[in-house]
């Protein structure tokens, strides 16, 4: 596992985002020169790492894929299923 920093900002200061960036950045690059594991792995141990340091998943996860939306979790506003048509 990776060392990811904890949150020096609250969960509503607009300064977080900020914050995680810069930390899954550092962690990131650290993996890059010492690991040889995939990208997925990377991947999977910053966002372990960073759990369990104090970051939600989900910002970790958004933060990760540049702010979209994680892949796999869209938005289910106006979806209606082809069987309700």
């Amino acid at each position: 596992m990776t060392y990811v920093a904890s949150p020096s900002h609250a969960t509503d200061d607009p300064a977080r985002a900020d914050n995680l960036r810069q930390c899954l950045e550092t962690a990131r690059r650290r993996l890059d020169e010492v690991s040889k594991s995939s990208n997925a792995e990377k991947e999977h141990d910053i966002i372990s790492s960073a759990v369990e340091a104090g970051w939600n998943e989900e910002e970790v996860r958004t933060a990760l894929n540049g702010g979209q939306e994680p892949s796999g979790m869209k938005p289910t506003i106006g979806l209606v299923s082809a069987s309700s048509m």
